[in-house]
């Protein structure tokens, strides 16, 4: 299952790095997949909750 949760992670990375300008929008899609695979590996909703707001208060400052 860690095996198929780096993989979802390393793939919305890979789409993000790959975008000649990182906007909100293409953020949004990388923060949803991610979102998705940490949900799919179990993870505790508030915890996946907390962790994408914090991403996202990173990204802005």
């Amino acid at each position: 299952m860690f095996d198929a949760l780096a993989d979802r992670l390393e793939d919305a990375w890979k789409k993000l790095r790959g975008q000649d300008k990182i906007t909100e929008a293409n953020m949004q899609d990388a923060l949803k997949e991610v979102r998705r695979a940490l949900l799919e590996a179990d993870v505790n909703l508030q915890v996946v909750k907390t962790f994408i707001a914090d991403v996202e208060k990173a990204a802005i400052a």
